[in-house]
């Protein structure tokens, strides 16, 4: 499952130290992210639904500005911007369904779940920037949307 995935990478990432990457790991970014699709771990729960939310909601918060135009457009489309931001809208209602939920009737609970899980994300988004770690990707593959249909 997703804890899993998250447990195994927060151990790791406190023991790593980012060094920044000058390069285009443009490679590196896609091939995390084909990793994770290719895992057979999916969301299954409200929880794992949010955190997927928190993921993409932190990705498109930060890859375009980061990265720039010319290596953005070297990602797999889903790592698009505009796809980010649609891949955190489908997990944030998919996850709000699951629960039975409106976004404004979220409880304390689940609120500061989603609030650690975007902390979470944040800390791992670092490892991407440093061209350290690519985990965070893998778990965007992980939570990457079903296709349309």
């Amino acid at each position: 499952m997703i804890a899993r995935t998250l447990a195994a990478i927060a151990l790791f990432s406190a023991v790593s130290l980012p060094a920044a990457a000058q390069y285009d790991d443009s490679a590196n970014i896609n091939a995390a992210f084909a990793q994770g699709q290719a895992s057979e771990e999916r969301p299954e729960t409200a929880n794992e639904y949010w955190t997927c939310a928190a993921f993409w909601h932190v990705w498109s918060d930060f890859a375009a500005d980061e990265f720039g135009e010319a290596m953005m457009a070297k990602l797999a489309p889903p790592l698009a911007e505009s796809a980010g931001r649609e891949a955190f809208t489908y997990w944030e209602g998919q996850a709000a369904l699951k629960m039975g939920l409106g976004m404004a009737e979220l409880d304390a609970e689940t609120e500061l779940y989603i609030e650690l899980q975007t902390d979470k994300a944040w800390d791992l988004a670092e490892g991407v920037v440093w061209g350290e770690d690519y985990s965070f990707v893998s778990i965007l593959g992980q939570c990457a949307p079903p296709p349309a249909q």
